[in-house]
């Protein structure tokens, strides 16, 4: 039997949804812990959270939730997210995280568009849902969290505002006083469990629907390498899979524990680390940059991580990882349709161990490396000490059997850069569907797998390496941003003819900045700052252009298409040009 049908075979008998494994490790050890919400220095036990999301689950149910109804959570607390989540799956809802900096049209369209029955919100974003609540057209009931005065999250100056007009509301303190039975919901793996929402290339978001087969297909994958012993620290957003499904979902699959603080925090990471114990971590982008901007001390190499997930991995992964003794640098490939594609990892010490032995946890080295070589090969586990091709994401897991293709479909040779087209091995292992968006499902999904929108290239050892994006994505803040969004946005201002929206590399990380070129309705009327103030009122902050210039026209092709590659090359020529003049 292959790897890949040894994998599928290990899934297959595993529980159907993530509800039925929480209960397996209630059952089997519901005093070990499994969550430190680290803001507000709350933790909760297998068990004590078990209680917790029946009591919210009760709740959702009083109000008229059941099998099929969508619940949505935009809420800057973590715990808020988390305790919904596993809420809705128990009562048979699907989770619909909104996230927490939206405001105006994007968020009245991502709440029109999935249209949920309940809507749990902090009392600081009220304000936001006031903003849109004319323009709801089935408007939620609202479920206030209202932080108490010593919670990490509470701010005087919100606590006054009140329910949005037409919009009624409870207390989300009231609903954790319901019992905290088990409900008796039939849940199956053909339940949609989630619907998260990621950038649109050529439009508005598309809302991404998970079943609980997709949902448990990545979680087992993950899960496969993590020892129950372990201990997951998660600093990323719950209305993204990374937070709420790679990190939350994860460590409730393998019954681990893990470590949550709503945001990260350069200073006080490794003070977090410490106080969780955690022993796997993520670090996107410009986060490991930030964290070696720090004095170095004696005490660097004395903390418990021994995996720290980097994406896209940095050029100073090695030099994190032997000033912080981090033994394992893991990288990867993989989307909120895809869930886990492919996996790597980087061996920073391959004749040692980088991590104290008083503080190991969970899995060997040698147990690890075995691990990943079971779910995806040895070719997916490179010696650190040694250069690491630029892009390197490993080989595919146990879930695909990927290709690489030309613009006709067909496979390209080894080595040479194309389109990455993601087979699954079951067809759950992919999402269903974009949430209302038929043609849009029919254009991403074909009998051939899923068409994702990046550029990759495969070795003659069948190690593979990102290369670009094929459509407009941005990556801004942790966020996939499309430049259509952004444009539109730009486009709403009653100064401005159009726009062209373009992503440049960022002064420091691995991500973008971006950059907007406006031409106005009338010439000489409009300013930059005009422009800039106008993003600030209407749009989240990482989609606030970093660049930005007043054109009389763009360039354009003879086909009448904007020709970015100009525009970017422009910005680029300034950006070199600031630091000769300093």
């Amino acid at each position: 039997m292959s790897d890949s049908q040894d994998f599928v075979q290990k899934y297959l008998v595993e529980e159907p949804t993530i509800v039925d494994k929480f209960a397996y490790w209630v059952e089997r050890d519901g005093n070990r812990p499994f969550l430190l919400y680290g803001d507000d220095d709350r933790r909760f036990s297998y068990s004590e959270f078990d209680l917790l999301t029946n009591s919210l689950a009760n709740g959702f149910k009083a109000l008229g939730a059941t099998i099929g109804s969508r619940i949505s959570v935009f809420s800057a607390n973590s715990l808020v997210a988390i305790s919904t989540m596993f809420a809705c799956w128990k009562v048979g809802a699907v989770y619909c995280p909104v996230n927490s900096k939206l405001t105006k049209d994007l968020l009245s369209y991502v709440l029109n568009d999935t249209e949920p029955q309940l809507l749990v919100v902090d009392q600081g974003l009220l304000c936001h849902v006031d903003d849109v609540s004319d323009a709801l057209g089935s408007p939620p009931t609202l479920i206030v969290h209202r932080p108490k005065r010593d919670e990490a999250d509470f701010d005087a100056a919100k606590v006054s505002v009140g329910t949005p007009n037409g919009l009624s509301s409870e207390n989300l303190s009231e609903l954790i006083t319901q019992s905290s039975d088990p409900l008796l919901e039939s849940i199956t793996e053909e339940n949609q469990s989630s619907i998260i929402y990621t950038s649109g290339t050529t439009g508005n978001p598309k809302g991404v629907v998970h079943r609980h087969s997709w949902l448990r297909g990545l979680c087992f994958g993950l899960a496969t390498m993590t020892h129950p012993d372990d201990v997951l620290y998660c600093d990323l957003p719950m209305h993204h899979i990374g937070g709420a499904f790679s990190n939350v979902g994860r460590a409730a699959w393998a019954g681990a524990s893990i470590g949550v603080w709503s945001k990260f925090n350069t200073q006080d990471f490794w003070s977090r680390i410490n106080k969780s114990k955690a022993s796997i971590t993520i670090l996107l982008d410009v986060m490991s940059d930030w964290i070696m901007q720090q004095p170095p001390t004696s005490k660097d190499r004395e903390n418990t991580v021994i995996r720290a997930h980097m994406q896209p991995l940095p050029d100073n992964h090695g030099a994190m990882a032997k000033r912080f003794g981090i033994d394992f640098v893991a990288v990867g490939y993989g989307s909120t349709e895809v869930g886990l594609g492919h996996t790597g990892l980087v061996d920073e010490f391959p004749n040692e161990i980088g991590t104290p032995s008083h503080l190991w946890k969970g899995y060997s080295k040698q147990e690890i490396r075995e691990l990943v070589t079971m779910i995806a090969g040895a070719g997916a586990i490179v010696d650190g000490t040694k250069h690491v091709e630029k892009g390197f994401m490993g080989m595919p897991v146990g879930h695909y059997a990927p290709r690489v293709v030309d613009d006709d479909g067909k496979d390209v040779p080894p080595t040479v850069p194309g389109q990455l087209l993601m087979q699954p091995r079951r067809p759950e292992f992919l999402f269903s569907e974009y949430f209302g968006k038929p043609e849009e499902t029919a254009k991403a999904l074909t009998v051939d797998g899923f068409n994702s929108a990046d550029i990759v290239r495969k070795d003659t050892e069948g190690v593979y390496y990102f290369c670009d994006r094929k459509q407009g994505f941005i990556r801004v803040r942790g966020e996939n941003v499309a430049a259509s969004v952004v444009e539109s946005n730009l486009n709403g201002h009653e100064k401005v003819s159009y726009s062209a929206v373009v992503g440049v590399p960022a002064l420091s990380g691995y991500e973008d900045d971006i950059a907007a070129f406006v031409v106005p309705s009338m010439s000489g009327a409009l300013t930059e700052s005009e422009i800039a103030a106008w993003a600030q009122e209407e749009m989240p902050k990482f989609m606030w252009p970093k660049y930005i210039r007043v054109v009389d026209t763009l360039p354009v092709t003879p086909t009448m298409k904007v020709e970015k590659y100009k525009l970017k090359d422009q910005i680029l020529r300034e950006i070199e040009e600031s630091k000769e003049g300093v």
